[in-house]
């Protein structure tokens, strides 16, 4: 069964039901098949994993659910105050990752900015020539962009994860009353096509650009210094060679 199919089956149903909201129904089953085709899924195969529309579309009739016993609505209650323990420590988690990975790309263009520009006590800490400082400078810049890129891909995984577990919580208490429960959501972030590529292609670019840098910083600092360990012979480490 195609997406088109599947779709047309569903809306014809909820209609015949007079279920009220169709579009809102019909948009978290666009979505779920953006989310999965993204993913390399074909649309036969969503449809087969998400069931024959007319059995979905019953589950939105108001008198379709039957309600269900109240044990099992309180254990579904005490699994989900059981998950959301720990999946607020994990989501506390990822937001610390998320702040770190900000903190590293501001802190990777501050270095860049004075190893250029001579700011503050730049040369006391790392004293090098200007010329290697400048291509050091030019690396941490790409890596600030790497890091970024990066950052911008987990702050929407982030942001994903939160609504994928929305879902499940929603549809762990549907289902436990009897209700209608919408299809779940992917994981990874849905970008759309020109901005997945773009920061795919910024990644690239940027981690070439580092690993180029930062092989020319070295050698450069070899050759400036005359010695293979550069570090210590400008005395990186209060000392010199």
């Amino acid at each position: 069964m195609t997406k088109h199919e599947f779709m047309e089956r569903l809306t014809n149903a909820l209609k015949r039901n007079g279920i009220e909201d169709i579009s809102e129904i019909i948009d978290e089953y666009e979505q779920h098949f953006a989310f999965k085709m993204a993913d390399g899924f074909c649309e036969a195969e969503i449809a087969a994993k998400l069931g024959d529309p007319l059995q979905l579309a019953a589950q939105f009739c108001g008198d379709a659910p039957k309600k269900a016993p109240a044990g099992k609505r309180v254990g579904a209650i005490a699994r989900l105050c059981f998950t959301g323990f720990w999946a607020g420590v994990f989501f506390i988690l990822l937001a610390a990752w998320d702040a770190v990975l900000a903190a590293c790309s501001f802190g990777s263009l501050a270095v860049a900015a004075g190893l250029l520009g001579k700011l503050g006590t730049w040369q006391a800490i790392v004293p090098m020539p200007y010329g290697v400082a400048t291509v050091f400078s030019a690396a941490m810049v790409t890596l600030c962009v790497l890091m970024s890129v990066g950052c911008v891909y987990f702050t929407a995984f982030f942001r994903q994860l939160i609504r994928v577990y929305g879902r499940f919580h929603r549809n762990t208490l549907s289902a436990a009353a009897g209700g209608p429960v919408l299809p779940p959501l992917a994981a990874s972030p849905n970008f759309p096509p020109k901005a997945r590529r773009r920061l795919r292609r910024v990644a690239l670019v940027a981690l070439c650009a580092f690993a180029v840098l930062t092989i020319w910083a070295i050698l450069l600092a070899m050759i400036t210094s005359g010695c293979l360990e550069f570090w210590h012979a400008w005395g990186w480490f209060g000392y010199a060679a």
